[in-house]
């Protein structure tokens, strides 16, 4: 329900601003950005069963946009943009956990060890945001993205040398050396919501480098995977790329 109901914000926001100005419009600037998504999908806030990061990895996550923005006046300073994406949001960690809720065999444990998660995520998305600019070679701008999920893989491997309970102290080893692999990647959520702030940097006329960090406000699992470990997972990541404007 709550993702239903910031899609409408969105659009009646975005009806409200170009209900307001009653200007001539000027004509659509368009532009294509390609770069890199940077980040990871992680729980929020850090659950305190995390203890250490072992390490990070981030992947190759390629990321493509074709946006246009509507400006209200001569003077080019405000307007609305709207965007097409596809992109790729996946990442590596290795971690040690205590007393990390699982389900293992339909038997709700807890395990204390160390893990790697792996996550990998395709979408296929839109943006609807407000534009600033700045000068003639900087732009900012700031709203909120919709994405559909296309395909995801996203594999836990829990160490056999870790322990697992039943929460009342009593432990024993999980399977001692070897590794138990867990996979979610059906509890992936088919739709990720939430907002962007960007900003655009033009070295010449048409070309520039273009930044942007994104977080999703919705799960980016079902809530049955909450179920299984406790924890609820957002889309945290920035992009980084070249960015080219037609007009």
């Amino acid at each position: 329900m709550k993702k239903y109901f910031i899609v409408l914000v969105i659009f009646i926001s975005t009806t409200n601003l170009f209900g307001q100005t009653k200007r001539k419009l000027e004509p659509i600037l368009w532009r294509i950005s390609m770069g890199l998504n940077f980040g990871g999908t992680s729980p929020v806030p850090k659950p305190s069963q995390i203890t250490k990061l072992y390490v990070w990895y981030p992947r190759v996550n390629p990321s493509f946009s074709l946006m246009g923005i509507q400006h209200f006046n001569e003077t080019h300073k405000h307007g609305i943009g709207f965007a097409l994406t596809i992109e790729r949001k996946s990442f590596g960690a290795t971690t040690q956990v205590k007393e990390l809720p699982v389900n293992i065999e339909d038997e709700r444990l807890f395990f204390s060890g160390n893990q790697n998660t792996t996550f990998d995520a395709r979408y296929i998305g839109s943006m609807v945001f407000y534009n600033r600019n700045l000068s003639d070679r900087i732009n900012i701008y700031s709203g909120f993205f919709m994405n559909l999920l296309l395909g995801a893989d996203f594999l836990v491997k829990l160490d056999g040398d870790g322990v697992i309970s039943e929460g009342n102290g009593d432990e024993s080893s999980l399977n001692k050396g070897a590794i138990v692999k867990r996979e979610f990647s059906k509890y992936v959520s088919p739709m990720d919501l939430g907002f962007v702030l960007g900003c655009d940097y033009f070295f010449t006329e048409r070309i520039g480098v273009t930044f942007r960090f994104n977080a999703g406000l919705t799960n980016a699992t079902k809530e049955k995977f909450y179920d299984l470990s406790g924890q609820n997972l957002h889309n945290l990541y920035g992009f980084l790329g070249l960015n080219y404007r037609f007009n």
